[in-house]
């Protein structure tokens, strides 16, 4: 038994779900890591790294990239750079890629690995970073979790369209 105006709200709150859903799809495009646009030439990327990547299952996409930052302390500003050795995808996954260099060894303990890799990590947002050392030939995948801190585009579509599909049961059931 509908009375007038109940599909009115039933297709608005349904044109509603739809928008949200759109806007969250937008939204993940404008991420960070998408934004950044690096320097493709993943057919002329030869070399020990590249090639021990490609053998982890990796398609790496970009060499030697650098981004600028710019620092404001009071009236005075800085400018910096975050460098990034290569770029790698798996699947829709993208991974920054860092080299083990002899003469700036890495510690593997928390805070040494915290220190050298989670501004890359904070700048782009990407699945991890990987650390190559090509001597030994290892990739170690490194991935942040930051208590308290929620990175956008972690929401599943799911959870729109729960909600969609609930505030369509609550128009029904209200009349």
């Amino acid at each position: 038994m509908l009375h007038p105006g109940d599909l009115l709200v039933l297709f608005l709150l349904f044109g509603a779900g739809l928008w949200l859903l759109a806007h969250k799809w937008r939204k993940r495009d404008r991420s960070v890591a998408a934004a950044w646009q690096w320097t493709n030439a993943s057919s002329a990327i030869r070399g020990e790294v590249p090639d021990l990547l490609r053998e982890e299952g990796f398609d790496v996409v970009a060499a030697k990239q650098k981004l600028p930052v710019f620092v404001h302390v009071g009236s005075q500003s800085f400018e910096s750079r975050l460098y990034v050795d290569y770029v790698a995808k798996q699947g829709s996954d993208v991974y920054l890629v860092m080299v083990a260099r002899p003469k700036k060894p890495l510690s593997m303990t928390g805070a040494a690995i915290r220190d050298r890799f989670l501004s890359l990590f904070l700048a782009f947002h990407p699945a991890g970073i990987l650390y190559v050392d090509p001597e030994r030939a290892h990739v170690h995948r490194i991935h942040f979790d930051v208590a308290g801190v929620r990175f956008p585009g972690r929401r599943s579509w799911v959870s729109y369209l729960i909600t969609m599909v609930l505030g369509m049961l609550l128009a029904f059931f209200i009349r």
